[in-house]
C-alpha cells in the first residue's frame, strides 16, 4: 500500500516565509493506517504542536517495509532540507509496529536490526497497538494471542471498539496513566528479556508520546493538569444518586 501522508498545511507550518528559520521535523510512519496515524494525529492536534512538524505514514506494511519506508522518507526530507531553505531534515524518524503474528520470524530481526543500525526509532507493541490504548485504563501483566484476544479487554472501558474507531478523546486523559503502566510492566517483567519479541506484554509506545510531549513544552504533570480527567465528585451537601 502507497504511503498516506498527512502533514501539517502550508499556512500552518509558516513556510510562506523563508527567512524564518524552519521547523525541526519528527517524522513518525506506522505500520497501522488508521489506529495508529490517527491517535498521534489527534495527539499533536491535542497538544496543539506548532514547534515540531509531524509527518505521519501509515503504511500498513511489516516491519521490514515500515522501516524502508521510513529510511525513504527520511532522505527526502533531507532532500527537501538541502534545497530549500523552508524545511529542516528529519530531527527524529519513529516506526509505530506490532509483533502480531511475527513470533520466531526472522524478518522482524532483520527489521528491528536494520532501524537501530540506521538510527531509527521504534516504537514497538507486542502483541499489537490495542494493548498500549488498554494501558490508558488498567495495568495488564498477563499475554495476549494477538488482537482478538486484547479487543475484549479494550472494549471493557471503549464500548463496541474496533480498529476505525477514533476514540481519542476517551484516552486523552488518561495518556499519564497509560505511561506510568507501560514503564511499571517493563522494569517489573521485562528487564531481563532483551528482545522486543519475547516480551508479550509490552509497548514502547510511552517513549515517542512523551517526546512529542516534552517538544511541545510540557512535563507530563503539566499534560495532566491541562487535560485532567472531569472531576465526578458530588458538590458538597449533595449525595450522589444510586443507580
Amino acid at each position: 500500500m502507497g504511503r498516506q501522508s498527512r502533514r501539517r498545511p502550508e499556512k500552518a507550518l509558516g513556510r510562506g516565509r523563508p527567512s524564518r528559520r524552519p521547523r525541526d521535523c519528527i517524522l513518525i510512519v506506522c505500520e497501522g493506517t488508521v489506529t495508529e496515524p490517527s491517535y498521534f494525529e489527534s495527539l499533536w492536534r491535542k497538544i496543539r504542536l506548532n514547534t515540531v512538524e509531524v509527518e505521519i505514514a501509515g503504511e500498513g506494511a511489516e516491519i521490514s517495509r515500515v522501516v524502508h519506508a521510513a529510511l525513504r522518507r527520511k532522505e527526502e526530507r533531507d532532500d527537501e532540507a538541502r534545497n530549500s531553505p523552508r524545511f529542516a531534515p528529519s530531527d527524529e524518524v519513529w516506526c509505530v509496529v506490532d509483533t502480531e503474528r511475527r513470533n520466531d520470524n526472522a524478518s522482524w530481526e532483520r527489521g528491528v536490526n536494520r532501524a537501530t543500525s540506521t538510527g531509527l526509532r521504534l516504537a514497538w507493541s507486542n502483541p499489537c497497538f490495542e494493548y498500549w490504548i488498554l494501558l490508558h485504563f488498567e495495568k495488564v501483566g498477563r499475554s495476549f494471542d494477538g488482537y482478538a484476544a486484547i479487543r475484549p479487554c479494550v472494549r471493557q472501558h471503549i464500548k463496541d471498539y474496533e480498529k476505525k474507531l477514533n476514540c481519542f478523546e476517551q484516552l486523552a486523559p488518561r495518556i499519564p496513566t497509560a505511561i506510568y503502566h507501560s514503564k511499571q510492566i517493563h522494569r517489573s517483567q521485562w528487564q531481563d528479556t532483551p528482545k522486543f519479541i519475547d516480551r508479550n506484554p509490552g509497548t514502547t509506545v510511552h517513549e515517542l508520546v512523551e517526546k512529542l510531549i516534552q517538544v511541545a513544552g510540557m512535563t507530563i504533570d503539566q499534560y495532566q493538569a491541562r487535560f485532567s480527567l472531569p472531576d465526578t465528585t458530588p458538590p458538597k451537601g449533595k449525595r450522589a444518586r444510586r443507580s
